[in-house]
């Protein structure tokens, strides 16, 4: 397996957790209510006696709860239900406070620890002090209170039975009595979704979601075509859950209680155990309350009155009086959230940077160009089908016939150019109605040829014939017994390579030699006693290893006269044609329907690339070819040949691939923009926001009437 493999693997493993994670956190926050915690208490197991006591406790206060006691302590609001966390004891020490509320004359008692209300059993009032011994379960509506200072629901039955009266409170006992006005409980609401809205914000966890898809989207077009539809559908469920976390309706169960209360508020405090870092001093009865601080200003014109507040169990308040209200805030002055889509445009601008890097995007950018510009399906087979019709960018092209290969430039070869046919390239097929030229001739390469032959019949240790004719018998005899070699025709040697390397500057150390076998002083001085058949009938011998040296020095000394003729013919016949076509494959893919040759053009030996050449070039001035594919690009040049690039018409896996990048740089695009947008100008109404909600009571308050706006 690849390291590139790898490391996209350990990527979407870490990205997976990520999600999980944080999907997790986001599910709890949503689904599980709220449970309250007691810092410092202790725990334990409950034990099957307190179980079987609790159950009966809760018999009987299903029985009874709709009774008002004498001691003013009320049922339960809702009937109490065992939960899974009913198995946990908490023990601590702690203050008890009490509540009381006015309502038709009947006193209703709320009992609390610091913030968190507690069931208290009705018979147990009695028994609070100011620090007292509380051990409690939790339940599925309030925590229930099992023991007090030494008080078990097991000996609950018999208190009930001798029917103590809680008259008889302890001197000790530390309740907080209403020493104000009276409170009256108006009604008990749940929070509307706009005060809703203002606790909780659906912002970076969603938004981190949806980035992380993102990611997952950049691996799936990076991976393997195996895992590409598990990773999409993997981020397109992830974005899908993030959507409806933001978009979905507000669950009943997430709404919080809120009391409806009207009475007198009062700038003091009753107590201080809980809420100590409040600056608030304003109280209501004996419930401090707490406002937004953007309230200062305003609260104090109902200090005194009677005025309707609403607030949450913790103190908070969500209205008071007439016009202030953090509901009509939020519906004349909407939440700006700029946080989430700023996230997002910074994830899709993140996501944008890595595709460009790492992701090829010029082929997907074509198709896609190609697909909008719509098209339609040509067939053809001979050049009189396709001029009848007009080429458009788009169209779908499939032309099989016969035509000749292109050849490229030596310095003009693409890289992904097959290296079989160089230096033809059969990517692009050159279609015209007229046939091909006769194949060049090159009488260089036959003279080049013939002085290559001439030294290698000389060098050969197997004497031929002719040789025998040529040098006496028993010379040759003695020679051949002596391991040495014999050049019996060394002025055929010298007359080849003057008619071959007439120019002074070729074959320079190939002439030197020659002066030195010759024994004269320069190569004109060789060339005249060849001529003058000075050199007729001299032999001269030659150890095997200085015989070598010759014949690798004609090679050599000849191969740039074949490459040079190689390119000359191969230019001649790339000559420019007039009227036709050129067919070209961009993904540089040959459109030949010939077997490929074994052996490179370039492989061979200098002195045997002219053939092979020469076979090529045989072969495809007339080759059978199919071209299919979306033409991407169409121009003519000045000859009047149109030359049609086609884009290959790929498999399922690479259409898919090309389409899904496309579709996400396009959508990445989109998000990255619009998310920016919306960031800044929801960041600038929300710098705005608490001036106009200021201006808006301001106006409430002079002139007692609420303004209207336009909106």
């Amino acid at each position: 397996m690849s390291s590139s493999l790898l490391l996209l693997l350990a990527m979407l493993i870490c990205f997976l957790i990520a999600g999980g994670v944080i999907w997790q956190n986001l599910r709890r926050r949503i689904y599980i209510p709220h449970k309250p915690s007691f810092a410092g208490a202790a725990t334990r197991e409950l034990t099957p006696e307190e179980l079987a006591a609790i159950e009966h406790y809760l018999e009987l206060s299903s029985r009874s709860q709709d009774v008002i006691t004498p001691s003013g302590a009320s049922a339960p609001p809702s009937q109490l239900q065992l939960s899974s966390q009913s198995h946990t004891v908490f023990s601590l020490t702690h203050a008890i406070t009490r509540y009381g509320f006015s309502v038709d004359d009947t006193n209703q008692w709320r009992f609390y620890l610091d913030s968190t209300e507690v069931h208290l059993p009705r018979l147990w009032e009695q028994y609070i002090t100011n620090d007292n011994d509380v051990e409690l379960i939790l339940t599925d509506t309030l925590p229930l209170v099992i023991a007090l200072n030494g008080h078990t629901l097991q000996n609950y039955s018999q208190e009930t039975s001798l029917n103590i009266a809680p008259g008889n409170t302890s001197q000790q006992a530390f309740i907080r009595r209403e020493e104000s006005e009276p409170i009256e409980l108006l009604a008990t609401r749940r929070e509307t979704f706009e005060e809703h809205a203002l606790t909780v914000s659906r912002q970076v966890p969603e938004a981190i979601l949806i980035c992380i898809a993102f990611f997952i989207l950049v691996l799936s077009v990076l991976g393997p075509s195996i895992l590409m539809p598990w990773l999409v559908g993997s981020a397109l469920l992830l974005i899908a859950a993030s959507l409806w976390s933001i978009y979905s309706p507000v669950a009943a169960h997430q709404l919080r209680e809120i009391h409806s209360l009207r009475g007198i508020p009062k700038r003091w405090g009753l107590f201080g155990e809980s809420n100590h870092d409040q600056i608030n001093n304003i109280s209501l009865g004996i419930i401090d309350l707490v406002y937004p601080a953007h309230w200062q200003p305003y609260i104090t014109q109902d200090l005194g009155k009677k005025t309707d507040i609403d607030i949450y169990l913790g103190g908070h308040v969500v209205r008071q009086g007439d016009f202030l209200s953090l509901h009509d805030e939020v519906c004349q002055f909407p939440l700006q959230r700029w946080l989430r889509p700023l996230i997002i445009a910074c994830g899709s601008f993140i996501v944008l940077l890595m595709m460009v890097m790492w992701v090829p995007l010029e082929m997907p950018l074509k198709m896609s160009t190609t697909w909008l510009s719509g098209g339609k399906n040509i067939e053809v087979s001979s050049i009189s089908e396709l001029n009848k019709y007009m080429l458009h960018v788009g169209d779908t092209l499939k032309v099989s016939g016969t035509g000749t290969c292109h050849i490229n430039a030596p310095d003009g070869y693409p890289a992904h150019q097959n290296p079989s046919y160089l230096p033809f390239d059969c990517s692009k097929i050159s279609w015209k109605l007229s046939t091909p030229g006769p194949l060049p001739e090159s009488e260089t390469t036959q003279q080049a040829l013939a002085l290559t032959e001439t030294v290698r019949l000389q060098i050969n240790p197997s004497v031929t014939k002719e040789s025998h004719n040529q040098v006496n018998q028993k010379l040759a005899t003695a020679i051949q017994k002596s391991g040495m070699v014999l050049l019996n025709d060394f002025s055929g040697i010298v007359q080849k390579t003057q008619v071959l390397c007439r120019v002074e500057e070729d074959c320079v150390r190939l002439k030197n030699a020659l002066i030195n076998l010759g024994n004269t002083k320069d190569w004109n001085t060789l060339v005249k006693r060849s001529e003058t058949g000075q050199l007729t009938g001299i032999n001269v011998v030659l150890r095997p290893v200085s015989a070598e040296s010759l014949n690798n020095l004609v090679i050599a000394s000849t191969a740039p006269f074949f490459i040079r003729d190689i390119i000359r013919a191969a230019q001649l016949m790339n000559a420019p044609i007039a009227g036709g076509y050129v067919l070209i494959n961009d993904d540089g893919q040959d459109l030949t329907v010939h077997a490929l040759p074994q052996i490179s053009l370039y492989d061979y030996p200098a002195q045997e690339q002219w053939t092979e050449f020469m076979r090529l070039a045989n072969i495809l001035s007339q080759v059978p070819f199919m071209a299919k594919g979306i033409i991407t690009r169409i121009y003519t040049d000045t000859n009047g040949t149109q030359h049609v690039i086609l884009q290959s018409i790929t498999d399922t896996h690479n259409h898919w691939r090309y389409t899904i990048i496309s579709l996400l740089l396009l959508s990445m695009l989109v998000c990255c923009v619009v998310s920016s947008i919306i960031a800044i100008n929801r960041y600038r109404r929300n710098c705005r926001r608490l001036g106009e909600i200021k201006h808006y009571y301001d106006h409430c308050f002079k002139s007692s009437a609420p303004l209207r706006l336009r909106r």
